[in-house]
């Protein structure tokens, strides 16, 4: 009897749930979207003055590790750590790398 009465009074609470009015959320203040517009427009403009910063950081890491492995291969009495040293760079680099163009 008891499970009955508490069906009813779910029952009854849907109902009543189900009857009220769903509204559109409010819209965002002006002066929220005009800040928002203004710290995307400053981001923006940041990122068009470090992109080429950050190409030429790249590119210095390319040179290096070219220059490094030219060095290793014209050499031959370099010892083995000297090339255990450089792969280790070149895997530190390309991590570096990878992880600097998904930043963007």
């Amino acid at each position: 009897m008891n499970d009955e009465r508490d069906e009813e009074l779910v029952k009854a609470w849907m109902r009543e749930l189900a009857a009220l009015p769903i509204g559109a959320p409010p819209l965002p203040d002006a002066a929220y979207i005009w800040w928002k517009a203004q710290l995307l427009r400053q981001w923006d403009a940041q990122q068009r003055v470090v992109g080429p910063l950050e190409w030429g950081e790249r590119a210095q890491v390319a040179a290096g590790l070219g220059g490094a492995a030219a060095l290793l291969l014209s050499s031959s009495h370099l010892p083995a750590s000297a090339t255990v040293v450089l792969v280790l760079t070149a895997v530190l680099a390309a991590g570096w790398w990878r992880q600097s163009l998904t930043r963007q």
